[in-house]
């Protein structure tokens, strides 16, 4: 699991300021989803993309265990005064059956661990979005492979499960204020392995971008698997 810190949230909000990511993302996701639904995001983080899909969906529940990520994102919908999306840390898991329209998972866990439960609690369809590639994310996928895309879609196509899948790639770079702070953030995500961050920050650290001293890109792959309500893995193996 994604360990969120006061230093990682502050560098996550900062990326988001000079970043079309989750506008990109929502994008991504609104095509699936109508003016009156009820969708539950499973595992929110700071639930930015949630900030996005909101206007357009009837009322947005964001779950999370993390509490600090969830005061950050109460503070951001009074801010942004989004009065339809409500944050909860309470057990997903024990969720009323068919309590929502669609479940919203954006690299949450993996498929053969949660996917049961996420068809359980939706009426319509479950939304997962997964990262193919991104520099930051090594750390989280070391020994995980189906927490990624591609460990996601064998799994859906070993058990047979209807989807459809979309892939786009989109910029969620991060500036950063000192030398410092940029080796703090290579070590954080483990970027370059066991190697030194300073090795990785010599061929890959950009200067001057978004009135920042110092920047580093990150190209994003991302897949939408949008999978509709049906037989769950479980029920296909009886």
């Amino acid at each position: 699991m994604f360990k969120w810190t006061d230093e990682s949230i502050k560098w996550w909000k900062r990326a988001r300021t000079y970043s079309s990511h989750y506008k990109e993302m929502a994008q991504l996701v609104l095509p699936y989803l109508e003016e009156k639904e009820v969708v539950y995001d499973i595992g929110c983080g700071l639930g930015y993309i949630d900030l996005e899909v909101a206007p357009y969906v009837d009322k947005i529940k964001c779950f999370d265990i993390e509490e600090k990520v969830l005061e950050e994102l109460r503070k951001e919908t009074l801010i942004q005064k989004v009065d339809n999306l409500s944050v909860s840390n309470e057990e997903w898991l024990e969720l009323p059956d068919q309590s929502c329209d669609t479940v919203l998972a954006c690299s949450f866990g993996s498929l053969a661990e949660y996917l049961d439960d996420f068809m359980r609690i939706a009426r319509k369809q479950v939304l997962i979005l997964k990262r193919n590639r991104s520099k930051f994310a090594q750390k989280y996928y070391e020994g995980k492979p189906l927490y990624s895309a591609a460990g996601s879609e064998c799994y859906l196509n070993e058990n047979k499960i209807p989807y459809r899948k979309i892939s786009v790639y989109s910029d969620f770079g991060q500036p950063l204020e000192s030398l410092e702070e940029a080796e703090k953030f290579v070590s954080f995500h483990r970027i370059n392995g066991d190697e030194p961050a300073k090795k990785y920050l010599e061929q890959h650290l950009e200067t001057g971008k978004y009135g920042y001293p110092y920047y580093l890109s990150n190209r994003k792959e991302m897949s939408l698997f949008v999978i509709p309500k049906g037989e769950t893995a479980d029920e296909k193996r009886k």
